[in-house]
């Protein structure tokens, strides 16, 4: 077969395949990559009455070499990833989606959007991801997980800086295998995103008759 009749062949089946070569169609050594996803933090059991007002969430800026779908690994000062998996989306997406569902779930605030949804809002949370990554010591056991971020809550009516906010977190997974290791991401990442909850929150409540001021209330 020829390699242009090949390559047409290719071109035909791409709504099928996500990848084409000019050898056989179906034939491949290169494993398929094992996606993870993580779920939000579970709802609070005993919430009180949400704060009345709408708090959009950011998509986050990550530190140099966490802004991709691969998970990160540091070891010392090297970093690296895990190989033969990654993230469902881009680790941007995974830790904004994270917020807002997590927050949401608490209960916290009238409503809680990522900000690209466009929902007229109160606040913003201006997201940065420090950390996102399995650590490594060198004893080379199980990875213990490391997230930390840092929040500016931002008043939308005069684009006013209210508060900066930051959470750090870490769990060790149970083992060094993967299916552990996203769970102590999760383990991690709820209690980051908690902590960061409340802080908004507390922020927020001293900052209502402000709020009211530059509405004109």
């Amino acid at each position: 077969m020829s390699v242009r009749r090949a390559f047409a062949l290719c071109a035909l089946s791409g709504a099928l395949l996500t990848a084409c070569s000019t050898g056989a169609l179906f034939d491949s050594d290169t494993p398929v990559p094992t996606s993870y996803v993580l779920a939000p933090a579970p709802p609070a059991q005993n919430p009180g009455t949400p704060i009345p007002v709408d708090v959009s969430v950011s998509r986050p800026d990550l530190a140099s070499g966490l802004d991709t779908d691969r998970i990160a690994v540091l070891k010392g000062r090297q970093l690296d990833y895990y190989r033969g998996v990654r993230w469902g989306s881009r680790a941007l997406e995974v830790v904004q989606n994270l917020v807002v569902d997590s927050l949401h779930e608490q209960q916290l605030f009238r409503s809680v959007t990522p900000e690209q949804s466009r929902v007229a809002g109160d606040y913003v949370l201006d997201l940065y991801v420090r950390d996102f990554q399995a650590e490594y010591a060198p004893r080379d056991g199980a990875p213990t997980i490391h997230v930390a971020m840092i929040g500016r809550l931002i008043r939308v009516s005069d684009r006013k800086l209210v508060a900066t906010v930051s959470a750090n977190a870490r769990a060790e997974a149970a083992a060094d295998r993967m299916s552990a290791v996203a769970a102590a991401f999760e383990r991690a990442a709820h209690e980051a995103i908690l902590d960061l909850g409340r802080q908004t929150a507390a922020a927020i409540t001293q900052n209502r008759s402000a709020l009211a001021a530059t509405r004109g209330d």
